[in-house]
């Protein structure tokens, strides 16, 4: 085991956010995992596996929950039934349970496709029977974190840090634009090295790769989807804010320079997953229109879409270089990708895991054995019919909770519909290119911070909490993240 340099900082950021309490604990780890491809320590005796920053800060989360009685009786209560926090953790658990028992009772029934470390220690996947084997233990080990990751930030939420957690979150927006432009300036410049400190994990790394004569965007993660699919979230937590007119100064440029940045990501997944999202929030403006409920935002991103942008097409259709150059671009995201070697592998896949769905009589191949390219394929492979519908029952609880929020000049109802639809994106994400069925700790945070908002107000009172933490209460009504 070997400690890097990002991972002695980390270790002292998660020091301090022990010392100050479960939310600053909460708000570095936010902040954290924008950090996709560094890797805080080595683990050569694992096959040179990596701790990433965020899954080492998620410890001194905990720690810092664990000393205070307090948070941890409201973290254990934010999981109680019928909220969707209980749903969650019968989803993860069952998971848990399937990685030990199903590759046992399957073993040799199907062929997997499955992540196996070669000599070099670089992923390769990998058709071999089904049986036992390290990634039940570690997808186990991500769904845990996950669950303990939800059950923290719904209880900080309940319990009246919800706007503390948003602040952070939109801070988190901000710093991803700064790593994005950060990208392009040291690739342009002839230095894409000087961000190695952030990019030492052991993973195949795609930070000069090009598209259609593009530079991808891959800010501080390992390749342009990775970055896509962040940044995605993260634009579409911001958009509702500004559309439900959340008071933060800057929220609409940061807001506008995520959504360039996304766009110039060259993002297969994040350009499909974007333009159901950006319909989803057209129907959310249309539906707050039809209610009474619009703001001028509302009414200004509707016209966006509605005429600003076929005009703006049609006048760039007049333009033939300018449109060939976009028509190059979408060509290449979409028509070549499925004809690509990663295409075909992708495909190949998906196919192999409905197969193993099927040859284990519906019940899964065991969470962590089956590598699919879809979130949903992979839920169907891996855990079974009572896998995914457990978690499709967590997701019907997540959304019935936020529509219990009232939604007249709420900044509640901003909030729980920003990391709603924010949880969201990132489902439709994964479906269209997810590998497994962990969605991550960014989901986790986001979709704790959605149910938390939405729950009743804990019966334990701020006074206690506050006296339960060592650093500052709240921030004053006045301070702003951003």
């Amino acid at each position: 085991m070997s400690l890097e340099i990002i991972g002695l900082l980390t270790i002292l950021l998660g020091a301090v956010g022990v010392y100050l309490g479960p939310r600053w604990s909460a708000a570095i780890l936010a902040m954290s995992l924008l950090f996709g491809a560094a890797a805080a320590i080595q683990l050569p005796a694992l096959g040179g596996n990596s701790v990433q920053p965020s899954h080492l800060l998620l410890l001194f989360l905990f720690i810092s929950v664990a000393v205070r009685p307090a948070h941890l009786h409201a973290s254990l209560a934010s999981l109680a039934h019928p909220g969707p926090g209980y749903w969650f953790a019968a989803y993860i658990m069952f998971s848990v349970a399937t990685a030990y028992f199903l590759p046992r009772i399957f073993a040799d029934a199907s062929l997997v496709y499955s992540s196996a470390r070669g000599a070099n220690s670089m992923m390769s996947t990998l058709a071999s029977p089904l049986r036992p084997g390290s990634s039940n233990f570690t997808q186990s080990v991500y769904l845990l974190a996950d669950l303990a990751c939800f059950a923290i930030v719904a209880a900080l939420a309940r319990n009246g840090h919800a706007r503390f957690l948003t602040h952070a979150v939109i801070a988190t927006a901000a710093t991803c634009c700064l790593f994005a432009l950060l990208d392009v300036t040291t690739y342009y410049a002839g230095v894409p090295q000087a961000l190695d400190v952030i990019r030492n994990a052991n993973y195949t790394m795609h930070t000069t790769d090009t598209f259609a004569g593009f530079k991808r965007i891959v800010g501080s993660f390992p390749e342009a989807s990775s970055f896509g699919a962040i940044a995605l979230s993260l634009f579409v937590f911001t958009l509702i804010l500004w559309l439900e007119r959340y008071p933060v100064r800057w929220l609409g440029p940061i807001t506008c320079v995520t959504g360039i940045s996304l766009l110039l990501c060259t993002s297969t997944t994040a350009y499909a997953a974007g333009a159901v999202m950006t319909a989803v929030c057209v129907l959310f403006c249309l539906v707050r229109v039809w209610r009474g409920r619009a703001r001028t935002s509302h009414a200004t991103f509707l016209l966006l879409f509605v005429l600003v942008l076929p005009c703006l097409l049609l006048g760039l259709m007049l333009m033939p270089a300018i449109w060939q150059m976009i028509t190059d671009v979408g060509v290449e995201a979409f028509s070549n990708k499925l004809g690509s070697q990663s295409g075909e592998e992708r495909t190949a896949w998906n196919t192999l895991a409905l197969i193993s769905f099927l040859d284990t009589v519906g019940m899964g191949a065991g969470l962590g054995s089956v590598r699919a390219s879809s979130f949903v394929v992979a839920l169907l492979s891996n855990v079974g019919i009572i896998g995914t519908l457990l978690f499709l029952l967590f997701l019907y609880r997540l959304l019935r909770a936020t529509r219990r929020l009232d939604s007249k000049h709420s900044y509640d109802f901003a909030i729980g519909m920003a990391a709603l639809m924010s949880s969201l994106s990132q489902i439709v994400a994964a479906a269209l290119a997810g590998t497994s069925t962990d969605l991550g700790l960014l989901f986790s945070l986001i979709a704790g911070l959605a149910a938390g908002i939405s729950a009743p107000r804990a019966r334990t009172s701020q006074a206690v909490l506050a006296s339960d933490d060592a650093g500052p209460a709240a921030f004053p009504e006045g301070v702003r993240l951003v």
